[in-house]
């Protein structure tokens, strides 16, 4: 019998034995058989036995008594056979791990259902400012992500500031009503760190956790309301005729992208510095323009009203642009 074969097999009898926790070799070996009818005979052995030159002859052709030693492997078939055996047993193995610790995908904290025929989410262009947020302790970016999307619609509505905080967060704590006024209250009278109010958050530091897996209920709602807040000041531009201009640079992943708005007597004017190909638009004023190559793009908006909310979408990309709203306003001086 050729030994790489043996080596071989014995491998696969090994992994064989370590799946199976009912017996340490496999049944109906060669030679076995009904404790009954007593040992039954080896055809395979007698005829190896009998054969003139082979193991079990001497070399003077004397017959011997010598058994053959015969692994139980030949009683498995050949090795494909065994082969797919254990891969059969390696499937069920892995299925089984598979239902009781179902995998994550990388942007997920916890199992999630998609509806049937959904795509993974690709990662947004424009998550690179909001890791950048001056917070207690970071966000994850599921987290993150799912308040921009609500931020840039609630900033476009004319609601006061502590309900557009509570209308930001609700949909992430539905199990926290009642503490949520009392929070959205305290985030209000800290106002936003984009302002450089660092004091305001070396003292918040010393009340959280290093992570925010690791915070309470309420802690949370205070990192989500507290990160809202600063997505909010950064999506509203408002100018004046006292406060003329107004600026903004947001880091998105393929570099900033700088905006301003300046009001005067012949209207709104924007300008945008984009970082890649992409375009501008005024939402529902029927104003946009494109740019291939990434640059400078203008716009402009004659006689805005005052206090009236006008969405300012940005688009990165050509293929599958991926856009960010924000929100323009005059406000009265």
């Amino acid at each position: 019998m050729n030994s790489d074969a043996d080596t071989l097999r014995g491998f696969l009898l090994g992994l064989l034995d370590s799946f199976s926790p009912t017996s340490a070799a496999p049944s109906g070996g060669v030679g076995s058989g009904d404790p009954a009818q007593g040992a039954q005979p080896d055809p395979l052995g007698a005829s190896l036995d009998s054969r003139p030159g082979s193991d079990g002859v001497p070399a003077d052709g004397t017959a011997t008594n010598t058994a053959v030693d015969m692994s139980p492997l030949s009683a498995l078939g050949e090795l494909p056979a065994v082969q797919t055996h254990f891969q059969s047993l390696l499937k069920r193995r892995l299925q089984s791990e598979i239902e009781r610790r179902p995998p994550l995908f990388p942007w997920e904290t916890e199992l999630q259902e998609y509806p049937l025929g959904a795509t993974a989410p690709r990662s947004s262009p424009w998550l690179a400012q909001l890791r950048s947020l001056q917070l207690p302790t970071a966000l994850p970016d599921a987290v993150l992500t799912r308040l921009l999307t609500r931020c840039q619609t609630l900033a476009q509505a004319a609601l006061q500031p502590g309900v557009q905080l509570i209308q930001a967060v609700d949909e992430l704590f539905p199990e926290q009503p009642e503490t949520m006024n009392q929070i959205a209250g305290l985030v209000l009278a800290a106002g936003p760190s984009r302002d450089g109010n660092n004091n305001r958050l070396q003292a918040l530091e010393h009340a959280f956790p290093a992570g925010y897996e690791g915070a309470n209920p309420q802690q949370q709602v205070t990192l989500a309301m507290l990160a809202a807040h600063e997505i909010f000041d950064t999506l509203t531009l408002s100018v004046s005729a006292t406060a003329p201009t107004t600026e903004r640079c947001w880091e998105s992943a393929q570099g900033p992208l700088d905006l301003t708005v300046t009001y005067g007597a012949d209207g709104l004017q924007i300008s945008a510095q984009l970082p890649g190909p992409g375009a501008l638009r005024l939402v529902g004023q029927g104003e946009s323009v494109e740019q291939r190559q990434g640059g400078a793009v203008t716009l402009s908006l004659p006689n805005p009203d005052l206090e009236q909310f006008y969405p300012l979408e940005v688009s990165l990309g050509t293929d599958e642009p991926t856009t960010l709203t924000f929100t323009l306003v005059v406000r009265p001086s």
